[in-house]
């Protein structure tokens, strides 16, 4: 089977739980501060992706006439 690509990853979840494992202060303010800068680039993701799925429901009710 061939092995995926993976593109960048985020500054949240499996890099914020290891920082929290590691137990480490420095490395722990890092990732916090490399997740604030991510946020602020790319703004309220939930927000964006609630509209997103709004889009698609009515796309796909408009495929059903």
């Amino acid at each position: 089977m061939a092995e995926q690509q993976r593109g960048p990853v985020p500054p949240y979840g499996p890099p914020i739980q290891e920082a929290i494992a590691k137990g480490d202060l420095a490395t722990m303010k890092q990732v916090a501060a490399d997740a604030e800068k991510h946020l602020q680039k790319v703004g309220d993701v939930r927000t964006a992706l609630a509209y997103l799925k709004i889009e698609i429901a009515k796309h796909e009710h408009k495929g059903k006439k």
